[in-house]
């Protein structure tokens, strides 16, 4: 019997008692042969193609790292921005959870669209805040009068609009968004840009007439670098004492500082990733219409939703992986209702999913 039997009888700590539910954020690790359901780039991206072997003995790990200057400079140019108006971090997730611990928390409240990105709640929990919900449904279409009235009335610390939208894949028109940053000045306004490269438009140019807006990025999506974990945060020089007084430090390593600088640089494979993305889009959305059983919503991204008009998503979820074809069902997500999501592949793999579609949405007597 080990000696230290008698601590079974004590009691353990215990979180805040709006997490001791709290579920952990899983995406499906299920096995399939195509893959197209985390909206990750599917075209292979190896660190080997942008630093040597040898380069990589002039990346000294035994020092903390720097505050990345040479890609912060190559960001702001592509934005048309500032330098030092960029914060760079673990991802941008970790750069979200910096904006809601700093404007949110006890007793703040965050104003969410939905159906849009999960992350965005669960980040307003873990930093002590209060979610406010609005409904908008499918399709999805956030007006300027309903932003406006639902501001007045909750009158949240933080309004979040992520455009393009996860998961539905269309745009919220930049009049809206500007509309409440104008209106309510006080508000931090978060523009989530996670898939604006798809869509080609973004908010940074109006910056200086909203300090209260800031915007995010990625270098998961059009970059092609969700394993190297780089977010940005997009700061006016007003609000940017605060980020950088709660920042964390040397959050960045050196090895990605350095790898990301040259991603960046690249752009004739941003060029490549972005018209690929357009075709296979427009591909896998004219197959999708042809499915009766289906509502499909139209996507400037690079993934597409769609609603089933009868069947329940974990049945068809699971008749894709007979196909060895992996999408996400995020039917349980708000506003989700029946919904599916699919991202957009290669070709080859594009070809695999809609082959699948006439296996999947065969007439149920066929099934059994």
């Amino acid at each position: 019997m080990s000696g230290y039997g008698w601590m079974s009888d004590r009691k353990l700590p215990r979180p805040r008692a709006e997490l001791a539910q709290f579920q952990p954020y899983r995406t499906q690790m299920l096995k399939a042969d195509v893959r197209i359901n985390a909206n990750e780039w599917p075209e292979p991206n190896v660190a080997g193609r942008y630093i040597t072997a040898e380069e990589l003995n002039g990346v000294l790990l035994n020092r903390y790292p720097g505050r990345g200057d040479d890609l912060r400079e190559i960001l702001s140019a592509r934005w048309g921005t500032k330098s030092d108006r960029l914060i760079l971090g673990n991802g941008s997730n970790e750069l979200l959870l910096q904006v809601f611990l700093v404007f949110g928390g006890h007793g703040r409240k965050t104003l969410l669209f939905h159906p849009t990105y999960s992350m965005h709640g669960r980040l307003t929990q873990l930093a002590g805040g209060t979610v406010v919900e609005e409904m908008v449904g499918l399709p999805y279409e956030v007006t300027k009068e309903r932003a406006l009235a639902t501001m007045a009335k909750a009158r949240p610390e933080i309004v979040v609009f992520t455009t393009p939208n996860n998961p539905t894949g269309g745009e919220i028109d930049a009049d809206v968004i500007l509309a409440v940053a104008e209106r309510f000045p006080e508000t931090l306004v978060l523009v989530d840009e996670a898939y604006s490269d798809f869509a080609g438009k973004s908010l940074v140019s109006r910056m200086d007439e909203f300090p209260n807006m800031v915007i995010s990025k990625t270098f998961s999506k059009v970059l092609a670098a969700a394993g190297l974990r780089v977010g940005v945060l997009i700061v006016h020089p007003d609000l940017m004492g605060y980020f950088t007084a709660a920042a964390l430090p040397y959050n960045v390593s050196t090895l990605t500082l350095a790898v990301a600088a040259r991603i960046a640089r690249d752009e004739e494979s941003i060029a490549h990733r972005l018209e690929l993305a357009k075709r296979e889009r427009a591909r896998v959305l004219e197959a999708l219409r042809r499915v009766p059983a289906i509502e499909v919503f139209p996507s400037v991204t690079n993934f597409i939703l769609f609603r089933l008009r009868n069947e329940k998503p974990p049945d068809v979820h699971a008749r894709f992986l007979e196909q060895s074809v992996l999408i996400r069902d995020i039917s349980i997500w708000p506003g989700c209702d029946g919904c599916l999501r699919a991202s957009i592949g290669t070709p080859a793999e594009n070809d695999r999913f809609i082959a699948a579609l006439d296996t999947v949405f065969a007439a149920p007597a066929a099934r059994r």
